[in-house]
């Protein structure tokens, strides 16, 4: 810095820094320029520092944020009027908030519209592709931060670009509403709508409030990796929505294996466009994609053409058409809390300093731990985010959004966003991770578990469940109630009614997302390999088999992770975001291992869904119908009772032998060790199971 640089800090405050090196720092006199006005700039304070003195300077008057302005001192010296926290003021959300629904591209056949928001800019331009050059389209001002142009001619399939000149510089990024583009994000496309490949089949009709989903995680790559089922195109779209895959015993595999199970939603590790794969190399590196590069465009990983702007579009939409027409639901991991590098991403070249949260000095915060954590309460970026999804929900026909850390992002966004998907299919589910985490916002303004501003039909994963079941997840040799462990009555009462958090945010049984693992952290294989180390290896798998029956029994949502039914191990990793295929991969010989307990789960599954005292929504209809004993040993016995039926469920957490009376006309329904003959007065159990009794009234 050679004289000053000038930032417009409100609508009437600038602040300038002075290089000590000109004029010792000692100015007089500023004026803003602009080709409308002259307006003097009154000094209102002075500090100094080690390099440069810093004036706080106030003006009457407007300044037009999209036009050249300059700062002009006493002796002749110019400096370029940037943006600077001016973009974090109530006043520019309020003048700059853009409601309309056509940001990004309008394809028509005889002329496309480009409209992209960007206040600050001085000028923008359009880059269109034409072979290794661009032309240079210039865009119009209009009006809320807004520039457009009209562009004659059938662009479908244009590569194109932005370049703006923003404080100082022309920056070139990516459309952020763009729908797709070449390998790696380097170009946005121009897409006709009307040529995707349409979707057929409907969403599912099954479930039709949250406690009847059984969701199970998976991924788009990790499913068929594995070369024993010879996947055509292995990791891919394509791949998991391909019949006929098998294991080496003959058993289903892939999207087969998934619709026999009787689970009703498939949610999936993210397949927006993601960083940390090269799509021109797919498997040199791994990463399950919580590094949000193109927002509303699939990833081009999971495609053999990632340059070809339609194949990605049609594979996604052919997976989740083929999805539906078996009777599964598909939910999408969303990470709508940071970005993956907001040097690159487009944001930040648009506006600087509005996208990203930061402290009281003005620094980026990154309680993400990923760099940055995203303004979800800025007004344009909630609608951002709300037009994404909204995106997804309708050109997908997505059945429901994951969030990844919703306790960092604002709870208006997150029931505005809710109560908006309303309108497209009431069934369409809403969960997040909901752990209470620092912001520079008031708590009560977050969409965390323990804010019980944050509405009945958005649910949080339950990490009470899986510590109280599994064990504490960051002390390895912790041991679960599964792994013997009774963790105290009333925690575990709790759990099994999914009365936890009741001051807080979970009020009702749909917000429970019951899990004990999911693709983060030690599976509970590896869990218990380290915890149990000194127990029989029979047992570990027994106390596995426990905790998933619990959560396919208790009330709430349950949540399985695949594999999970057939004991999937990542060899003792436990954060294997970029970790090999030959961690993360579905290994589908332990199908064949395990076919037993695989048939169990399904019997299971089946139980919770014909029995819809296992599905009760409200806590007065669970305090009305269940009730939770545990005996000295560990054991539970969780009671449900309806005006017809009368269900008792054991889940027994030890090998200790025990007897239990029951009037002679309960039948047997479930028991996890091999008899399943007709029960008659005593019951004894003396092995870790999983019991269902039935009795008609």
């Amino acid at each position: 810095m050679q004289t000053f640089e000038a930032y417009l800090e409100d609508f009437h405050e600038i602040s300038i820094l002075v290089s000590k090196q000109y004029h010792n720092g000692n100015i007089n006199s500023f004026y803003a320029v602009s080709k409308h006005e002259t307006l003097p700039l009154e000094i209102m304070h002075k500090e100094t520092f080690e390099t440069v003195k810093k004036y706080i300077v106030r003006f009457t008057g407007f300044i037009k944020l999209n036009e050249y302005v300059e700062v002009i001192d006493e002796h002749g010296a110019r400096s370029e009027l940037f943006s600077g926290q001016v973009v974090r003021t109530e006043l520019f959300d309020e003048l700059f908030y853009y409601d309309g629904d056509d940001l990004g591209v309008t394809y028509k056949k005889d002329a496309s519209v480009f409209k992209i928001w960007t206040p600050v800019a001085k000028r923008v331009n359009v880059l269109l592709k034409d072979g290794d050059d661009y032309k240079a389209v210039p865009m119009h001002y209009t009006n809320q931060g807004v520039w457009r142009v009209r562009i004659a001619g059938d662009l479908d399939k244009q590569a194109y670009l932005y370049e703006a000149y923003v404080n100082g510089k022309m920056r070139r990024f990516t459309d952020p509403c763009a729908i797709s583009s070449d390998a790696n994000g380097h170009h946005s496309y121009v897409i006709d709508k009307n040529k995707v490949e349409p979707m057929e089949h409907n969403r599912p009709f099954h479930s039709v409030h949250p406690v009847d989903a059984i969701i199970y995680e998976a991924s788009i790559r990790d499913m068929t990796v594995d070369p024993t089922i010879e996947a055509s195109e292995p990791a891919t779209f394509n791949a998991f929505s391909e019949s006929g895959l098998k294991t080496r015993q003959g058993k289903p595999a892939g999207i087969d294996y998934l619709k026999t199970l009787g689970i009703t939603h498939v949610q999936l590790l993210p397949f927006y466009d993601f960083e940390g794969v090269d799509e021109t190399d797919r498997f040199k590196h791994y990463n399950w994609g919580y590094n949000p590069s193109q927002y509303n465009v699939p990833e081009g990983s999971f495609t053999l053409k990632p340059d070809d702007p339609y194949a990605r579009i049609n594979e996604l939409r052919r997976m989740i058409d083929k999805l539906h027409s078996e009777g599964l639901s598909v939910i999408m991991d969303v990470v709508y809390n940071h970005v993956y590098n907001i040097k690159t991403f487009p944001f930040e070249k648009m506006v600087p300093g509005y996208a990203y949260r930061v402290d009281e000095n003005g620094v980026l915060t990154e309680s993400s731990g990923c760099g940055s954590d995203n303004a979800t309460e800025r007004k344009m970026i909630r609608k951002f985010i709300i037009d994404s999804v909204l995106f997804w929900a309708d050109f997908y026909r997505l059945d429901g959004f994951r969030f990844d850390l919703m306790g960092l992002i604002d709870a208006t966004t997150m029931n505005v966003l809710r109560q908006k998907l309303e309108s497209i299919d009431t069934r369409i589910m809403v969960h997040g991770e909901g752990w209470q985490m620092p912001a520079p916002l008031p708590d009560d303004q977050l969409a965390h578990m323990n804010n019980p501003r944050v509405l009945f039909n958005i649910g949080f994963f339950n990490d009470e469940t899986r510590e109280v079941i599994k064990g504490e997840t960051f002390k390895e040799k912790s041991r679960g109630y599964a792994m013997g462990n009774l963790f105290g009555e009333d925690n575990l009462r709790r759990i099994v009614q999914s009365k936890t958090h009741l001051n807080g945010g979970i009020q009702y049984p749909s917000q429970s997302i019951n899990y004990v693992e999911c693709h983060y952290n030690h599976t509970f294989f590896d869990k218990a390999k380290k915890a149990m180390e000194k127990a029989n290896p029979a047992d570990r798998l027994r106390a596995q088999k426990l905790a998933t029956s619990m959560m396919v029994l208790m009330q709430g949502v349950p949540f399985l992770h695949m594999g999970q039914e057939f004991y999937r191990s990542k060899n003792g990793v436990s954060n294997s975001y970029k970790s090999p295929d030959e961690i993360n991969m579905i290994s589908w010989d332990k199908v064949d291992t395990h076919m037993e307990d695989i048939e169990d789960l399904k019997q299971l599954i089946e139980i919770r869904n014909t029995h819809p005292l296992f599905r009760l929504r409200t806590v007065y209809d669970i305090d009305k119908h269940t009730y939770v004993r545990v005996r000295k040993s560990g054991t539970a016995v969780y009671e449900l009772r309806s005006s017809t039926m009368h269900l008792i469920v054991i889940f027994k957490n030890n090998n200790q032998k025990e007897t239990f009376a029951f009037d002679d006309a309960f039948e047997l329904l479930y028991h996890s060790e091999a008899s399943r003959d007709s029960v008659s007065d005593p019951l004894t159990l003396s092995t870790i199971s999983t019991t269902i009794l039935k009795q008609n009234r």
